[in-house]
């Protein structure tokens, strides 16, 4: 796009619409609405008197994601490409690299690695803000709350997803998602949003509690949907702020865009991102607004390459409306950058000199409905050619009997995965089956001829996390003052937030020899169901 989004002449922002069209292919053409991610208009941001801090997370964001999302943007469609690269190429900016291991591994989870930039501490997977023996870790949240700073968080996935709540809550499983609610309202920040009603509606909570109550007799304003939160007076009331849009994690960009109930009901991390920044500016000390683009990780965990790419353009527009609140309050520091990677996605080169590479991506573009809207429609009984029906409407792409098959059988409650930590199935079949090409002529590893069969490009390792480094992207007010510049371990970033606000704390730690321990392996099935548990 030659641009991110354009005042216009009722003082409101809109996305060159056009570009954005072309960007997302066909399968998004009909189900695009005025505003294509900023609802409409966005209000003038207030100056505020404040310094402000605000945390953007990539969740299983590895650098093959974002790289392929650039590409849409610059190298296939010809404009300036993506805000994350024009930041990253900013002289004014700092880029370094992170370390995100955990006390359990050299490949984390979410929650410890989220507890690190908290708190400054590693503990072990699935373990929030405390040490593995349970000792509370004092977070930055906490800390800033305290001294009369506001606090925000904002997400895709449930609000009592690991890694929100890691900066909240100090639960020793990260499964107790009811438990995280309530801790949520003891702490009582200023913003909430994202998705998780499930937890909070007393219906479907084991203890029976109205969550949404108890946060309303606490002076909360309660949204439930996109048309509440947007608002002008939830813009401008003092009280704060409670937005849950769905039971469990909020749809995926790429289904909000093509299932109009979707997005007329789910609000964008942009709409989201800008609610909590009108929000919390009015605080006269400050802030700390985390803002996580959560599913990334979910479709790289199930092998979904556009629906991933999708997930981290909606990334790249909230780093927009950020753009616009730091002309308007300079005093703002961003730091961006994601937990972990997850299942190596990768951009694979393709054809004789890898010539076809370029054309393989592009062939996601027409893809109207994720892995996870597939898999909804497609039941363990349904046959070859109802398989194959569904997914060529939803993917565009013929497939063979054989591959209908493939995915029938990967739907099976018996289903052995082929080779590799695939167990996100039937997704990580028709995430192959998505990659896969043929062309008429093989000699040794050279191919030669046009294809004869041409899809994506996209290949995973599996549909675990990933233990590479991840990306450090800071800019902003004091940015070049902190050390971020370099490769740092995740729990700098602790350190980093700490300086910025003039805090002094330090919490304990624990060894790795101290913590094994605690370390507890779940059976293959228990695994699974964790897996399903935050997935799905």
């Amino acid at each position: 796009m030659k641009k991110a989004a354009r005042r216009n002449g009722s003082d409101s922002w809109e996305m060159n619409r056009r570009d954005l069209l072309k960007l997302m292919g066909a399968g998004a053409l009909l189900a695009m609405v005025p505003g294509d991610g900023f609802g409409g208009s966005l209000p003038e941001f207030s100056p505020s008197k404040g310094e402000g801090l605000i945390f953007v997370v990539g969740d299983g964001m590895p650098l093959g994601v974002i790289k392929a999302m650039h590409h849409l943007r610059a190298r296939i469609h010809g404009d300036s490409g993506s805000l994350f690269y024009s930041k990253m190429r900013d002289v004014h900016s700092v880029v370094g690299y992170m370390s995100t291991e955990s006390l359990s591994s050299i490949v984390t989870d979410s929650a410890p690695a989220s507890v690190a930039w908290s708190t400054g501490s590693k503990t072990i997977n699935r373990v929030l803000a405390s040490l593995p023996d349970g000792r509370p870790l004092k977070t930055i949240m906490e800390l800033l709350k305290a001294e009369g700073y506001g606090c925000g968080l904002v997400t895709t996935t449930r609000v009592t997803h690991a890694t929100p709540a890691a900066w909240v809550s100090h639960q020793l499983q990260r499964d107790e998602e009811e438990a995280i609610a309530s801790d949520y309202l003891k702490f009582k920040p200023d913003v909430l949003l994202g998705g998780g009603s499930g937890f909070f509606e007393p219906s479907r909570r084991k203890d029976g509690n109205d969550m949404f109550k108890a946060f309303s007799d606490e002076g909360y304003e309660v949204v439930r949907e996109k048309a509440s939160l947007l608002k002008p007076e939830i813009g401008s009331s003092s009280k704060p702020l409670l937005g849950i849009f769905s039971s469990s994690h909020m749809s995926y960009y790429l289904d909000r865009l093509n299932q109009a109930e979707l997005g007329k009901k789910e609000p964008t991390l942009p709409e989201m991102t800008m609610m909590a920044l009108q929000k919390l500016s009015r605080n006269p000390k400050g802030f700390i607004l985390q803002v996580e683009a959560g599913r990334i990780d979910h479709a790289n965990h199930s092998n979904d390459a556009w629906t991933a790419i999708l997930d981290t353009y909606e990334l790249d527009l909230t780093l927009a409306v950020i753009d616009a609140y730091l002309k308007i309050n300079p005093k703002t520091l961003v730091i961006i950058t994601s937990d972990h990677g997850t299942s190596c996605f990768g951009i694979n080169g393709t054809g004789p000199e890898y010539n076809d590479a370029t054309e393989a991506l592009k062939k996601y573009q027409p893809i109207k409905g994720s892995f996870e809207i597939i898999r909804k429609r497609i039941k363990r009984e349904s046959s070859e050619g109802e398989i194959r029906d569904i997914f060529e409407h939803f993917t565009t792409f013929k497939i063979s009997r054989e591959e209908a098959s493939m995915i029938q059988a990967a739907m099976q409650p018996d289903y052995k995965p082929f080779h590799g930590d695939y167990l996100i199935q039937p997704d990580a079949v028709m995430g192959m089956i998505l990659a896969h090409s043929l062309y008429p002529k093989v000699r040794g590893v050279n191919v030669e001829g046009s294809p004869l069969l041409r899809r994506g490009n996209v290949g995973f390792t599996s549909t675990n996390h990933t233990g590479e480094d991840q990306v450090l992207l800071s800019y902003g007010h004091k940015a070049k003052d902190l050390g971020l510049g370099r490769q740092v371990d995740n729990t700098y970033l602790f350190t980093a937030m700490c300086e910025f606000f003039g805090v002094r704390y330090k919490n304990p730690t624990m060894t790795e020899e101290e913590a094994r321990p605690f370390i507890k392996t779940a059976s293959l099935e228990e695994w699974k169901r964790h897996m399903e548990l935050h997935i799905a």
